[in-house]
């Protein structure tokens, strides 16, 4: 009996797993978990863990955008520190860059943030 229950957490967990990262939202999951298995506790568990899977792997896409971002942000700043008594244009580095870098790091606290 046991065994059964892992094979059916891990189909539960899988499905959805799966459905959170297409977008769909807790109570058409715990529906469609329902329709599967009639365990109240096991869809809660499986909901709960999914949850926190998902949310996981957002936290980790946006720290990495953040980091991206602030290297964008940094080396713009430095081309233009660099460059900017020199003949050569700054706007790319001091326009587009820092942008990018800023837009960036939004963009991962956003997914932190959820």
């Amino acid at each position: 009996m046991k065994h059964q229950n892992e094979d059916n957490y891990e189909a539960l967990f899988l499905l959805a797993l799966a459905e959170l990262e297409r977008g769909a939202s807790i109570n058409s999951i715990e529906l469609l978990l329902r329709q599967t298995c009639e365990d109240v506790v096991l869809i809660a568990v499986v909901l709960k863990e999914a949850r926190n899977a998902h949310d996981a792997a957002l936290r980790r896409q946006g720290f990495r955008l953040i980091g991206l971002g602030c290297m964008a942000g940094l080396f713009g700043f430095l081309l233009t520190l660099f460059n900017f008594n020199t003949s050569r244009s700054i706007d790319l580095a001091m326009y587009g860059l820092t942008t990018a870098g800023i837009v960036l790091v939004f963009w991962g606290l956003y997914k932190i943030l959820g």
